[in-house]
């Protein structure tokens, strides 16, 4: 509330591959700059309001109670020095060439905000306007943050996956309160906060994976009850969803690693085909135990499918993250495969009667699943993936100039900085596409932002030159995300038709 009005802050959303901030609309219209600007909406008549004019490099702002901007961060693409103001004053400056810093809202006190770091080590800081800091979380990846619905307030956070810590003992107690009615039953479920009132005494939890297509429940704590609310997939019951569970292994060289390994419903888990499905990204991004719609849907079509935290994924500390910088094509690649070798070793799945499926970095590693590495896959399915690293990063040097911080992170990401990391072309998918060993599907949107369709379009033409059997699905008006629920249905139903033909279950 503002004024005893209710308002809505929103930002339109960046489009970075097409120079400019898209609104969704039927017009499909675009803003031609390269950054956002901050809109107040008045939700009792619907005016919208401009309430931070955005300028180049600024797109992070905290907003007061009152409504107005109390801090705002601004990356300087092209020095990649990260700053925080606080008005009009600054109160911290670091470089940020791998984009680790970013704000989270208003701290403690009226008069500080947080700020996540992961520079060397996950470090949650709040820091107040004379520019004093105070570290709140070190060490220990951050998954959630909570605020106070009255005052915006800072009252706690979330590291791991059901670590919940309020500053205040009494909602501490309560929090744990909330989440001790499901404990005991919860199995391989992922439990989390999403909303409470200001005192707790009602609390919504979310849960999801092992049983659970995703429930959303109404926890009241004077009168010991917890209320279905609402579900994620009504449609699906606790019967269709398989089992889900964590699985650690270690990679070939020895880092301890981990993934999310879904079973078919009822299956015995033994020596089953299997669906390698490494997350986008890279850096940062992580799979935990929850229902993921992809994975449940060959999981309900009689396949394994694993999930891979591969190094530089996120949700285990900077440490595991910095890892990945450099090894793009190389030891991110390999804790995917070794993941397969882990659970064939196992007897979980056939080590011959495996695919693998991703989107984004996903995708590229499916494409070089099947080309920069041989002898793993049946098929692949790559949506929105890189074929061409070279050209990619031409594109983001097109894109944001050089030197600049998104240019420098991807450089650093992919490893021609790196000493003693290989040419980008000897990770390139395009270069291997003549000895592609599997068929592959190729998927795209057309208005993707964030890969561009020639990476898919591109790597048709050589698949096909080379006489590899290879299918191309272009999507309209779709985006980096399949945003459209037309659009994810249909690539839904695609990838699952290709893998059952290359790969049938019976």
């Amino acid at each position: 509330m503002i004024n005893g009005k209710p308002y809505a802050f929103v930002s339109n959303v960046p489009l970075e591959g097409l120079g400019g901030s898209r609104i969704h609309s039927e017009t499909n219209s675009y803003y031609k700059r390269d950054y956002p600007d901050l809109w107040k909406l008045d939700l009792t008549n619907d005016d919208i309001t401009l309430a931070a004019g955005g300028s180049p490099g600024v797109d992070d702002w905290v907003v007061a109670p009152d409504g107005t901007i109390a801090a705002f961060a601004n990356l300087d693409i092209h020095t990649s020095m990260w700053r925080l103001f606080h008005g009009s004053k600054m109160i911290m400056s670091k470089t940020s060439s791998r984009l680790e810093a970013g704000l989270l809202g208003l701290g403690r006190t009226p008069d500080s905000v947080l700020v996540y770091d992961q520079s060397d080590h996950d470090k949650l800081i709040e820091i107040e306007g004379d520019g004093k800091t105070t570290v709140l979380s070190s060490d220990a990846p951050l998954t959630g943050i909570f605020h106070s619905h009255g005052s915006r307030l800072l009252i706690g956070f979330e590291t791991g996956e059901k670590e919940a810590a309020f500053f205040d003992p009494a909602l501490q107690a309560r929090a744990a309160a909330a989440l001790r009615l499901f404990m005991k039953s919860s199995g391989n479920r992922r439990i989390r906060i999403v909303s409470f009132t200001d005192d707790m005494n009602e609390v919504i939890l979310h849960t999801g994976g092992d049983g659970d297509s995703g429930t959303y429940y109404l926890v009241n704590l004077t009168s010991h009850r917890a209320d279905i609310i609402d579900n994620d997939y009504p449609d699906v019951t606790d019967r269709q969803v398989g089992h889900v569970r964590d699985m650690a292994y270690k990679a070939s060289d020895g880092f301890d690693l981990d993934g999310v390994l879904t079973l078919p419903p009822g299956s015995s888990a033994k020596n089953l085909p299997v669906v390698i499905l490494p997350h986008g990204g890279p850096i940062g991004v992580f799979d935990h135990v929850q229902f993921d719609w992809l994975a449940q849907a060959f999981a309900s079509r009689g396949y394994a499918v694993f999930q891979p935290n591969y190094r530089g994924s996120g949700g285990h500390g900077a440490a595991f993250e910095n890892a990945g910088f450099g090894e793009f094509g190389r030891k991110m690649l390999s804790d995917i495969s070794d993941g397969l070798d882990a659970l064939a070793k196992e007897g979980v799945v056939d080590r011959h009667r495996a695919c693998i499926v991703g989107f984004s970095y996903g995708g590229y590693a499916a494409m070089a699943g099947v080309t920069v590495q041989q002898g793993l896959y049946r098929c692949a399915v790559a949506g929105s993936g890189l074929s061409d690293l070279p050209l990619m990063l031409d594109w983001v040097e097109r894109r944001y100039g050089a030197p600049s911080a998104p240019l420098t992170f991807w450089r650093e990401a992919m490893g021609p900085t790196v000493p003693g990391a290989p040419p980008l072309k000897s990770i390139s998918p395009i270069s291997y596409a003549a000895r592609a060993d599997a068929p592959i599907l190729l998927i795209h949107g057309q208005d993707d932002s964030v890969v561009p369709l020639e990476q898919s379009a591109i790597m048709y033409s050589a698949l096909k030159s080379a006489g590899k059997p290879v299918e191309f699905i272009q999507t309209k008006s779709e985006d980096h995300w399949l945003s459209r629920e037309d659009t994810r249905i249909a690539t839904l139903k695609a990838a699952v038709a290709f893998v059952e033909k290359y790969d049938p279950v019976n």
